[in-house]
């Protein structure tokens, strides 16, 4: 497949799993520009299924029904197109190992994409939660303990 550059390639679509909306979990993925054989526009992405290249049509039918899709800009230090050929060719290269909740996931692929590294807002806010949850639950434990 060839790729033209559009006005959001290298940008990162996030769309909502549950009906928690963005408030719950989501799914990244990287723009990668409109197909010259087909004129659909193509996303990256990384889930269970592994790593592939989704439209942007079945991309938006997985996820809008939990709320809008969320589009942000490139705020790595590649260009936008270099973030989408980083994208690509991690999937043409079979990415980076299998998907795992923690430590490869869509947020991962797309971070490495955009930044470089592999990082996980969502499973680091998920760890504070639990450990401050932990500490709290302690916390009450040991008060009603004296």
């Amino acid at each position: 497949m060839q790729f033209e550059q559009i006005d959001i390639t290298g940008c990162r679509l996030v769309g909502a799993i549950t009906k928690l909306g963005h408030v719950g979990p989501k799914h990244h993925g990287i723009v990668i520009g409109k197909n010259y054989l087909d004129g659909k526009i193509y996303v990256a992405e990384n889930n269970h299924d592994g790593y592939r290249l989704a439209t942007y049509e079945e991309f938006f039918e997985r996820y809008s029904i939990n709320g809008e899709i969320q589009l942000y800009r490139n705020d790595g230090e590649f260009s936008d197109v270099d973030v989408a050929r980083r994208a690509l060719n991690e999937i043409v290269a079979g990415g980076a190992g299998k998907y795992d909740l923690a430590i490869n996931n869509c947020e991962s692929f797309s971070n490495r994409a955009m930044h470089g590294h592999s990082s996980s807002s969502q499973v680091i806010n998920t760890l504070v939660g639990l450990a401050v949850l932990a500490g709290a639950f302690w916390v009450l434990k040991r008060g009603n303990a004296a």
